[in-house]
């Protein structure tokens, strides 16, 4: 879906002060840059202002290059009621992004004793009807959990609008107690299968409340966010509007024409935890870029085992690990990324784990460029 007409910015004429500001940091970004970033910075500028110009692209991006930042920027608009512009310190919603903190929870309990990857679930959650998964089944996508989405659609106020406020769950516990309640078969026996499934990230995000004793937002912050120091990152719930304890917020927005521009920020599910529920920005996913490679929040051992394809029951190997998608870069060498889409958002981070390399996109308009357009930068990075 593309962004914003030629009308909509005639209308709004705040939008079009983005490039003017564009530039400022643009320029600092060029007198802290060795020559051969500014090479590569110049294509990305170049590349992204164009699709910006063309409505197809809103939010930020940043492209770390051997470890260093070759390159950020922001584009559009973080809200269209009222209209204000992006920011670099903008905070996104990261969507399915968030899983690789849920899983970096996980491993964090893992190695210090507290559970086992191959621990059944009901150990934690006894009151679910599933028998033979296994923490690390829901860690690698392939436990056979029917989607909550769905079941939760159908079953809890259906006959409500998703973003009324009367409709929002409390917590996971509406999710767990609607899968108690209905009982909905599995897909496939466990470790059968690989399928993507927010199921298995929610009841890892109460797994870690459970064996924590903690709100599942209170640990993430101390045992990563903080010792990360990502202090703009958090787990974020709420119902509708502003919140003066995050005024750099970005809202989810459809639409490319008015009057259809709408907002589509709301839904009865963002206080779902696990599978997605994290906000951030381009400063802090590069401070999380930069200690996965150090051993400050686990081992590397530990950390290597999120970064391995699962292996199914026949053996064959997934493209999965624990919270992220495992492939390989134009070059050859090793990715892990995840991509993330709520409520408006599309969101991915691309780390080249043995180049040093990570892109970063945060978009807050509903578009279906994030894809091509990871790809083209991908093809500006390698040259």
């Amino acid at each position: 879906m593309s962004l914003l007409t030629g009308d909509f910015m005639k209308n709004y004429p705040a939008v079009r002060c983005v490039i003017l500001c564009q530039l400022f940091v643009i320029a600092g970004s060029i007198l802290n840059s060795c020559q051969g970033v500014q090479g590569s910075e110049k294509k990305y500028e170049k590349f992204l202002t164009k699709i910006y110009e063309k409505k197809i692209f809103n939010g930020n991006v940043m492209i770390v290059e051997n470890g260093s930042i070759a390159y950020q920027g922001c584009f559009g608009i973080s809200n269209i009621d009222p209209i204000d512009s992006l920011r670099l310190n903008s905070v996104f919603r990261l969507g399915s992004v968030s899983k690789q903190f849920t899983a970096m929870g996980i491993i964090i309990l893992e190695e210090r004793g507290k559970l086992d990857y191959d621990q059944d679930i009901r150990d934690f959650i006894p009151v679910l009807p599933y028998e033979g998964i296994t923490v690390r089944h829901l860690l690698n996508h392939v436990s056979g959990l029917p989607d909550y989405v769905s079941l939760m659609d159908d079953n809890w106020k259906p006959e409500l609008r998703a973003d009324d406020p009367n409709r929002f769950i409390s917590g996971n516990q509406d999710i767990i107690n609607i899968l108690v309640k209905k009982r909905p078969e599995i897909r496939f026996e466990p470790g059968e299968k690989w399928e993507y499934s927010n199921t298995g990230y929610v009841l890892l995000a109460s797994i870690i409340r459970k064996v924590s004793g903690m709100e599942f937002s209170h640990f993430l912050k101390e045992e990563i966010f903080d010792p990360a120091g990502m202090k703009h990152t958090s787990v974020y719930n709420y119902v509708i509007g502003p919140d003066e304890s995050m005024p750099l917020r970005v809202y989810g927005f459809a639409g490319s024409k008015e009057p259809d521009v709408s907002l589509v920020d709301s839904h009865y599910l963002n206080p779902a935890e696990g599978d997605g529920g994290v906000y951030s920005t381009l400063g802090d996913l590069m401070k999380w870029d930069s200690i996965l490679y150090t051993d400050l929040l686990v081992s590397e051992d530990a950390r290597n085992k999120a970064f391995t394809p699962a292996l199914l029951n026949n053996g064959i190997a997934t493209n999965y690990g624990f919270g992220w998608f495992i492939g390989k870069s134009p070059s050859g060498q090793k990715v892990v990324e995840h991509k993330g889409g709520w409520a408006g958002f599309r969101t991915c981070i691309y780390r080249e784990i043995e180049e040093n390399n990570c892109i970063v996109i945060l978009t807050n308009n509903s578009g279906d460029h994030l894809p091509r357009v990871l790809d083209r930068l991908k093809r500006i990075l390698h040259d």
